[in-house]
C-alpha cells in the first residue's frame, strides 16, 4: 500500500491538470505504470500523445519513460482509467472485441521469461487497432522491437512459447482475412513470416 500511495503522489504532483490519466497496478509483478492520454486537437479523435511511466516496485522508482506520437487514438475510448488494460499468457487463444486486446498489454513476446509491453499506437481501420511492440532487456528497459511494431502491427491471438511464435489473425478488407504466422530466432534474435493463410469470405 505505501509503495502505491508513494507512486499516487508523485503521479498526482506531475499531471495535475494533464488530460486523461491513470494508474496501473495491477498487470505486473516488478512494474507499476502511469499512462497519460494528451490530446493534440480539441477532438475527441485525432493526434494526441501516449505518455507510459515504467515504475520500478521494489526500489520505488521510476526507470523509463516512453513517449508515442499517436496520428489517430479515439481518445473518449482507448486509455481511459485504466479500464482495457491487459496481462496475457502464452500458449491460450486470445480473444477480442474487432482485434483489440487492450491499451497497455503485458506479456512475454520473445520466449525469453521476461515480461514484454505492447501500447495500442493508432486505432487502425479494418484489421484493427495497431500496436507497438516493447522487449524487455538485462537492464530493465523496454526497447521497441522495430520489425513487430512496423511489420506485424497488430497484437497475435495466439503466443506460441514451444514453438516461439506468434499469430495474428487480421481483417484486409470486406472479402477476405489473413492468418500470419510470425516465427522467432534464438540464434539470429530475429524475426520472420513463416505462413500466411488468405481466407475468403
Amino acid at each position: 500500500m505505501k509503495k502505491q500511495l508513494f507512486l499516487l503522489f508523485g503521479f498526482i504532483i506531475f499531471n495535475f491538470g494533464n488530460a486523461q490519466n491513470c494508474l496501473e497496478f495491477d498487470l505486473s509483478k516488478t512494474y507499476d505504470f502511469d499512462i497519460m492520454l494528451v490530446s493534440k486537437d480539441d477532438k475527441d479523435l485525432g493526434k494526441a500523445e501516449i505518455i507510459i511511466g515504467i515504475h520500478d516496485k521494489i526500489k520505488l522508482k521510476k526507470i523509463q519513460r516512453i513517449k508515442i506520437e499517436s496520428e489517430f487514438i479515439l481518445k473518449s475510448k482507448s486509455f481511459k482509467e485504466c479500464l482495457n488494460n491487459k496481462k496475457y499468457s502464452a500458449n491460450e487463444f486470445l480473444k477480442s472485441n474487432e482485434n483489440d486486446f487492450g491499451d497497455l498489454i503485458v506479456t512475454d513476446l520473445n520466449f525469453d521469461g521476461k515480461e514484454d509491453i505492447a501500447i495500442k499506437r493508432e486505432e487502425g481501420g479494418n484489421g484493427g487497432p495497431i500496436y507497438n511492440f516493447y522487449i524487455q532487456n538485462e537492464n530493465q528497459q523496454f526497447v521497441l522491437d522495430k520489425y513487430l511494431s512496423h511489420q506485424m502491427l497488430y497484437f497475435p491471438d495466439y503466443i506460441d512459447s514451444e514453438k516461439k511464435t506468434l499469430h495474428v489473425y487480421v481483417r484486409v478488407n470486406s472479402l477476405s482475412e489473413e492468418g500470419i504466422t510470425y516465427s522467432y530466432s534464438e540464434i539470429t534474435k530475429k524475426w520472420n513470416v513463416e505462413k500466411k493463410v488468405t481466407y475468403r469470405n
